[in-house]
């Protein structure tokens, strides 16, 4: 890891001395912003390889983007380098058009322990749902954003990430051809457990 050349990449330029929320906050921001969320290497007959140094030359050299697997374990090594604690975890993406979570982990997020909390980081998620800040693990809580409001509901271990929808507001209610958009407080993302996980777990999915 040359950590001011990926500092170059997302043209971050703050203090990094310190392992502490407001610089990973900073820095995750910075990453967001630069480096996409992008599956181009699917359409260009690219091989998509999960070890640190094709990923850190594809994303950092190249000016390249990725999917979550590449994004959050580019970041979790950044992050470590710096002094943080963090753990790989697994989740499983809700499908809409089946109403349902897969039955194996297919997104790779990042969590942090520090100063005692623990915080979600994912910066490979993409669309409305990516997060913009890291996110406290914590239940049942509204945490806002920029991008919406997000929250996570912890139920027997496993953690459930949602985004508040926003109110609706609907002309005629009785010619509406949507009698279901009401009932839906929130948009399921996915679930996740605290289970540590090795980035070995992820290459059939990947």
């Amino acid at each position: 890891m040359d950590i001011k050349e990926y500092f170059a990449r997302i043209s971050y330029q703050g203090s990094y001395n310190k392992p502490d929320l407001a610089t990973m906050s900073d820095i995750f921001q910075h990453h967001i912003q630069a480096v996409p969320f992008e599956n181009l290497s699917i359409h260009c007959g690219e091989r998509i390889e999960l070890d640190l140094e094709p990923i850190y030359n594809k994303m950092v050299r190249k000016k390249r983007g990725g999917w979550c697997m590449e994004n959050n374990y580019l970041l979790s090594w950044v992050l470590k380098t710096l002094g943080y604690n963090v753990t790989l975890l697994g989740a499983k993406v809700y499908v809409p058009e089946r109403d349902a979570y897969p039955d194996e982990i297919n997104h790779l997020l990042l969590q942090v322990e520090l100063d005692g909390k623990s915080y979600i980081v994912d910066a490979g998620f993409g669309m409305a749902y990516q997060l913009w800040q890291p996110m406290e693990l914590i239940s049942g809580t509204d945490q806002p954003q920029t991008p919406g409001v997000f929250r996570f509901q912890e139920e027997n271990g496993i953690w459930y990430f949602e985004k508040v929808r926003r109110k609706q507001w609907v002309l005629n209610p009785s010619t509406s051809t949507s009698p279901n958009v009401e009932n839906e407080v929130c948009r399921r993302v996915y679930l996740f457990t605290l289970q540590p996980r090795d980035i070995e777990e992820f290459r059939g999915c990947n």
